[in-house]
């Protein structure tokens, strides 16, 4: 009798010590299956997202540069703030520059870019849904050099991206 209480309580800690390991593992288990069911529906937006570029040209001083993109995806675009721009570009002394250039809803002030000239907006006017164009016009400093090849890389807030080359003035 005097062993069987020791035993008993050694058993009973052992069987807890097995549930609270055993709820440990299904919880992990179960937090790794969350998170894979998120990353899938965030990967399924990224593969109805396309953009593509359907032309593009700069103002005589070089210093204006517009990016006409079009969304062939399913997934609209709205998050303006949340895209990257960023533009790999020659000076007029031949100096290279790699710019993020930062978005502004406001006026254009040096490396800033702006969403606008939004072509077939039939539907929820100034989001960029599926079939519809816009502009993205980007104003540089220092301008972009005459003659000079440049390339511009536009990033979703969803990390669909899409680049395009530019000629100087």
């Amino acid at each position: 009798m005097e062993n069987g209480l020791p035993a008993l309580m050694v058993a009973a800690i052992m069987m807890l010590a097995t549930v609270l390991m055993a709820r440990g593992g299904f919880l992990g288990a179960d937090a790794i299956g969350q998170s894979l069911r998120e990353s899938e529906a965030r990967y399924a937006e990224q593969n109805r997202t396309g953009l593509t570029v359907t032309g593009t040209s700069i103002d005589g001083a070089g210093a204006n540069v517009t990016i006409t993109v079009r969304n062939d995806g399913q997934t609209p675009v709205a998050d303006f703030a949340g895209m990257d721009v960023v533009v790999q570009f020659f000076d007029e002394l031949g100096g290279r520059h790699d710019t993020w250039i930062a978005y502004t809803s406001g006026a254009l002030a040096s490396n800033t870019w702006t969403a606008s000239n939004f072509q077939n907006d039939v539907f929820d006017p100034g989001i960029l849904n599926a079939g519809e164009s816009m502009d993205i016009t980007i104003r540089l400093n220092p301008v972009v050099g005459a003659g000079t090849t440049n390339r511009a890389v536009i990033g979703t807030e969803r990390g669909v991206t899409v680049e395009t080359y530019f000629s100087g003035p």
